[in-house]
């Protein structure tokens, strides 16, 4: 049988592991549910940016596919540490092994982008499109407007973007004039559903009541002031991703540790059985002989 020390030893492990795991575990399955939920108030007011292209929709997605994936795992996580369940810890393990690996990834892809320039290229591409589209088609876009008018900017590189561009939807150009979600105080004042554009009137030479910065930059400008945080939040991200393998991989060696000490066990104390049970066999077929010797005697 296995040394009494040793089977106390892993007991106080396993003990301890579960517990361990258990607090990741909540933190784990709260970051999932904070993702649906994110995930739906994102959709609530995602209806205003339709005409956006997919990135916003395709984000949406990913983040409601991440938070079920994330909240199955933990229930998944749970449910092995509860029952002690070898699969179960194994399959959470290897799926955080998984998470581990594409979050380094993910981290290193980010910063490849951004030290080369490449999410502000993508940027700049894309609201050149959305203006480019207002000037051809004469229609006016709501999602320039709610980005001009929640960070504070106006058009592309710059104010001028707008300059001959028909924003108003009546297919007449205004030269010099800009959208009146380009105009300071905007985020308090401008309806998009009933757009008034008279603050942006002549801003070419009276620009002093508007944003002249353009959103590119604007944009940039809050990425880069986030970019600790945004890094410090993928480095905790990552750094309990790695404590959760390790508690699981450490809870699945104890418990199977332990469970091949009580299989030891078990099968030690079935020979000692069998063993006893063919000493009384012994001794019975002997104390039979005796008798028999002691009959013919008489």
């Amino acid at each position: 049988m296995a040394p009494p020390f040793l089977d106390t030893q892993t007991k106080a492990a396993i003990v301890c592991f579960k517990c361990g795991l258990a607090c990741f575990l909540v933190v784990f399955l709260a970051a999932g549910i904070t993702m649906l939920v994110v995930a739906a108030v994102a959709n609530k007011y995602m209806g205003q940016f339709e005409e956006l292209n997919h990135d916003l929709i395709s984000g949406r997605n990913l983040c409601i596919v991440i938070g079920l994936f994330v909240t199955l795992t933990g229930i998944l996580g749970i449910a092995g540490v509860v029952r002690e369940n070898c699969c179960l810890l194994l399959s959470f393990a290897g799926i955080l092994g998984c998470l581990f690996v594409l979050s380094v990834a993910a981290g290193v892809s980010l910063a490849v982008l951004t030290s080369i320039g490449t999410l502000r290229e993508k940027l700049t591409d894309f609201l050149g499109e959305m203006i480019l589209k207002v000037e051809k088609t004469a229609v006016r876009s709501k999602v320039m407007d709610e980005v001009q008018m929640q960070i504070k900017c106006c058009g592309d590189v710059s104010y001028r973007d707008w300059f001959d561009v028909p924003f108003d939807g009546t297919n007449v150009t205004h030269s010099g004039d800009v959208p009146g979600s380009c105009c300071k105080g905007a985020k308090e004042n401008f309806d998009i559903d009933k757009p008034d554009d008279s603050c942006g009137k002549r801003a070419k030479s009276q620009n002093s009541t508007i944003y002249t910065t353009g959103c590119t930059k604007r944009v940039a400008d809050i990425l880069n002031g986030h970019l600790l945080q945004i890094i410090g939040a993928g480095a905790v991200v990552i750094f309990l991703e790695a404590v959760g393998f390790t508690l699981s991989c450490c809870l699945l060696r104890h418990i199977r540790r332990r469970d091949s000490a009580d299989e030891e066990d078990r099968v030690k104390l079935h020979l000692i059985k069998k063993r006893e049970k063919k000493e009384a066999k012994l001794r019975k077929r002997g104390q039979e002989s005796s008798d028999d010797l002691l009959s013919e005697d008489n």
